[in-house]
């Protein structure tokens, strides 16, 4: 008789993972990387500098190199965009393409980021227009999706077929560089502008003690002159070589109205400065506050090409400083606060991006 109790039901178990699974699932990643995740990452950049349409996105330190070789700004800026539509094009519709182009994309911003820490930018690379992180984020964000490309291989997913896809490139190319190069391209020309300059007519003729005693003789009238000037399409600010110069032999100074002749007797400052620039109002506040020790002259800077902001405005602490402001119409490419230390007219010190804590050209206080 066989008396062994029947045994109880095993659960059934999970297949064990194979290989190919984890490839397929490597893969799945690399396919939304390549042909989601960095095309939509391309595109936004280059959405915000389209939108922005101004050089000052460009990086700081590119900036100045690709100026010092002769580039107009609006071009390399117009160019640099239609790359970007052009890289994103080719990863979303050419699938041969998709992973080697996201690594060059990729590569490429890292380096720029690099090099603008490099050279001491930790403010902003205009990556994504004037909301850009700074560049230590936007190069950690670079450099965490270059490494998931490089990671996963993508699986194959192809859209169209590879002669559709080409054509469809081709025209959408064409279509994008052209709407990019005539927007982009339109900023570029230069601003006429009518400056108004008013001084008291003192008059020609002689006049005697007795009228000159007369207290109910009237004012001279004020007599108006007009100038008219043309703004460049930009203004790249480059303050190296002005020490040693007569401030008024600096071209940037002739935009401001009426200021030069002011500025050639004894010690002075002059500060350009943004109206929504944190870094400039701690400067005034820590060493202007509280009045200053030579005559100072601040001469806030346009935001942007159409203007000055009206939201986000900082206090101005400095109640015994004269304000005067650079014209509308330009890109003044500048990092405020700009700082000169000027005696009988010549630049003694002159500092781009001022350190608010322990400034170099407040050599007067």
């Amino acid at each position: 008789m066989n008396t062994q109790s029947p045994q109880a039901p095993q659960a059934p178990q999970a297949p064990a993972p194979r290989p190919g699974d984890q490839i397929a699932s490597g893969g799945t990643i690399g396919l939304v990387l390549v042909r989601i995740v960095v095309p939509l990452w391309v595109l936004t950049g280059a959405l915000f500098k389209i939108t922005e349409r101004s050089p000052s996105l460009l990086p700081r330190d590119f900036l100045k190199q690709v100026e010092s070789l002769g580039f107009d700004l609006y071009w390399v800026l117009a160019t640099l965009i239609a790359i970007e539509f052009i890289a994103v094009l080719i990863m979303v519709f050419i699938p041969k393409l998709a992973r080697l182009m996201a690594v060059l994309m990729l590569v490429a911003f890292c380096l720029v980021l690099l090099n603008e820490l490099r050279a001491g930018n930790f403010s902003s690379c205009g990556c994504l227009g004037s909301v850009s992180p700074p560049p230590w984020l936007m190069l950690l964000i670079d450099f965490l999706l270059l490494m998931g490309v490089v990671a996963f291989k993508p699986r194959p997913l192809e859209i169209t077929s590879d002669r559709a896809g080409w054509a469809l490139v081709s025209v959408l190319i064409m279509i994008t560089s052209g709407i990019t190069f005539g927007i982009v391209l339109s900023e570029m020309g230069p601003t006429t502008i009518v400056q108004v300059e008013q001084e008291q007519d003192t008059g020609s003729a002689p006049v005697d003690d007795a009228e000159a005693a007369e207290p109910t003789a009237p004012e001279p009238p004020a007599v108006e002159t007009t100038k008219t000037m043309t703004l460049p399409a930009y203004y790249l600010v480059d303050a190296s070589d002005w020490v040693g110069r007569n401030v008024r032999d600096i071209d940037m100074i002739e935009y401001i109205d009426g200021l030069a002749d002011s500025l050639q007797a004894g010690r002075q400052y002059l500060i350009f400065y943004s109206r929504t620039c944190d870094h400039c109002q701690m400067l005034l506040e820590m060493h202007f506050g509280f009045g200053s020790p030579v005559p100072t002259t601040l001469v806030a800077v346009p935001e942007n090409k159409g203007g000055f902001e009206t939201d986000g405005l900082l206090d101005q602490p400095c109640m015994d400083c004269r304000e005067l402001e650079l014209p509308v119409g330009c890109e003044w490419l500048l990092t405020p606060p700009l700082v000169l230390a000027l005696e009988d007219g010549v630049v003694k010190c002159a500092k781009e991006a001022e350190d608010s804590d322990v400034p170099e050209c407040l050599i007067w206080h």
